[in-house]
């Protein structure tokens, strides 16, 4: 009779288990359409805006485009925080009360960006060798709007609204591509490039409005709030300065048809970063609404890196392959290398750094859904040696590359090594309570009931 509360407790964990990974996976395969058609149109945005203003005034229109992904730290900082404090709340009112004191937040914040931008903009546009300052005063009204709406999808993402989120990501291609289009054919140059970029974010504001219940006690006190938002800052900072920052520093030293080219093969990075992070999005809130018994095991870990690493595998391959006409078809004539590097071969260099820093994300992301994570804080130390190793190593765009792609293979390792160790820790304590006195009795209770 013994047998039968291990036999209950194994099948109950199994499972729970399932019910985790299927959520995981249900919720990526919505997101990775939402994510994939988003990445499409990004891809025709970038081919449309590079082949209609030249390797120039395309690098011009990247840069400041940069710096509004730049500002989305704090936009998903605040995603990423609404996602894990809604999705920790039981009731659709306290789901509420958290989001409207993060979306106030996000507004606040959102604000003071712009208002930082508009106050030095002469500087950033001297630094960047832009043709004029009303880009950045343009890239400040997007950004004032883009910070809240990062607590809006938050919102959508600790609900589970993934559809919702989806469909909020290829509306914001749309505009952008359809936005950027007409203006460069209207004459507005970069400067409607820019201008699009800007209603695109705040048409996506508008979109995502939620449908909230009444207010009521979010039970949020201000210390673990502002952990909370600090740990998704850092997080953040390091995720968009590691993805980003190569683009503006290679504007700053490159020639400007090596960092129009550099921009080109950095897109690639984006689209298999946008498409890897909808298995993070989907994944986080899973995670954090988990109980602990649900986690124990890590196969939802191995699920995410699973899919970003097949998903990645293959975006690597494909670019490898492809033939250096292609691209000279797709972005122009003008976009070629002279060096003994072939444009494909940097294409697929860059996304292979892509790809292994995503896997990183996705183990520092796990943390950071159920704990402070200190893995968010080793991130942030290394996206200050991305910068501080470009701007030490610049002379070709290859050199630029290969030391992102060391930079990121050492990543992994930091944060891949005290995983395993605790992973370990936690088989051999468990090997040590099977091998214990315990009543199975006791065992099944605990499963059922561990908080910790």
């Amino acid at each position: 009779m013994r047998n039968v509360p291990t036999t209950q407790a194994k099948t109950r964990k199994a499972e729970i288990q399932r019910s985790v990974e299927a959520r995981i996976v249900a919720g990526s395969a919505t997101l990775l359409l939402g994510s994939g058609v988003a990445a499409i149109l990004n891809l025709a945005y970038n081919v449309g805006v590079a082949r209609l203003l030249g390797p120039d005034a395309f690098g011009h229109a990247a840069a400041v485009y940069t710096l509004l992904v730049l500002a989305s730290t704090a936009t998903l900082a605040f995603q990423i925080a609404t996602a894990k404090l809604v999705s920790q709340r039981s009731t659709l009112e306290e789901k509420s009360s958290a989001y409207r004191l993060l979306h106030r937040c996000a507004w606040g914040c959102g604000l003071l960006a712009a208002l930082g931008l508009f106050i030095f903009r002469p500087w950033i546009t001297n630094w960047l060798h832009l043709p004029a300052s009303l880009l950045i005063v343009l890239l400040a009204v997007g950004v004032a709007f883009y910070v809240p709406l990062g607590a809006r999808r938050g919102f959508a993402q600790g609900t589970l609204g993934f559809r919702r989120f989806a469909v909020n990501l290829a509306l914001e291609g749309v505009v952008r591509l359809a936005g950027s289009l007409l203006a460069i054919a209207l004459g507005f140059g970069v400067a409607g490039v820019i201008a699009a970029n800007a209603v695109a974010v705040a048409v996506c504001w508008v979109a995502l409005a939620p449908r909230l219940a009444a207010s009521a006690p979010a039970s949020l006190g201000l210390l673990h709030l502002s952990r909370e938002i600090v740990q998704a800052l850092v997080f953040f900072t390091g995720l968009v300065l590691i993805n980003n920052a190569g683009i503006v520093l290679a504007k700053h030293y490159l020639l400007p048809v090596e960092a129009g080219l550099y921009a080109a093969v950095a897109m690639a990075g984006r689209v298999i970063y946008l498409l890897t992070s909808a298995v993070i999005n989907s994944m986080f809130p899973v995670a954090a609404g988990a109980r602990p018994e649900e986690r124990r095991n890590g196969r939802a870990l191995y699920t995410a890196l699973l899919l970003v690493l097949g998903a990645g595998s293959a975006a690597v391959i494909v670019l490898r392959l492809m033939p250096p006409a292609v691209w000279r078809l797709i972005f122009g004539a003008r976009f070629t290398t002279s060096g003994p590097y072939s444009l494909s071969y940097l294409f697929a260099l860059f996304a292979a750094a892509t790809v292994i820093y995503s896997l990183s994300a996705v183990i520092v992301a796990w943390e950071m859904s159920y704990r402070i994570a200190n893995s968010s804080w080793i991130q942030l130390a290394f996206s200050g040696a991305v910068i501080g190793a470009i701007c030490r190593f610049h002379a070709s765009l290859h050199q630029v590359i290969m030391v992102q792609l060391v930079l990121m293979v050492l990543l992994l390792i930091a944060v891949s090594v005290p995983l395993l160790f605790e992973a370990l820790r936690g088989a051999r304590k468990a090997a040590s309570g099977r091998s214990g006195t315990q009543e199975p009795e006791v065992e099944f209770n605990r499963l059922l009931g561990d908080s910790g």
